[in-house]
């Protein structure tokens, strides 16, 4: 299941990570991609803000049914 990080404001994706070995650091945290951008998102220059656990949202991708 992958883990995105989008910005609040304008939706713009700043990290995705999609899968084990993807990188030496495995997932990034919310404080280490505001770090990486500067504190504000690249695209539309609002200030990224750690979520807060009724921010997040977790959605499950549908399989297909073979038979």
């Amino acid at each position: 299941m992958p883990v995105k990080y989008t910005c609040k404001n304008c939706g713009s994706e700043l990290y995705k990570f999609e899968k084990v070995g993807q990188d030496f650091y495995g997932v990034r945290t919310p404080s280490e991609i505001k770090s990486i951008y500067g504190g504000k998102c690249p695209r539309c220059g609002h200030e990224l803000q750690v979520p807060s656990l009724a921010e997040i949202k977790i959605t499950l991708k549908k399989r297909a049914i073979s038979g």
